[in-house]
């Protein structure tokens, strides 16, 4: 499941970043490239579109 952007944001390290760890649960490569949060929230809202 894509998370949303509010859940995203949440995931962020106390330094600002995220872990390896977390951006894997996403589908995210490591390091991930540029656009990669845009990407996310693009995916998480057709998900929400297409629920309903």
């Amino acid at each position: 499941m894509t998370p949303s952007p509010e859940e995203i944001e949440a995931a962020r390290t106390p330094a600002g970043g995220w872990s390896r760890a977390q951006l894997a649960q996403w589908g995210v490569p490591w390091p991930p490239p540029k656009g990669w949060k845009q990407k996310l929230a693009e995916q998480w809202q057709a998900e929400q579109d297409s629920a309903g």
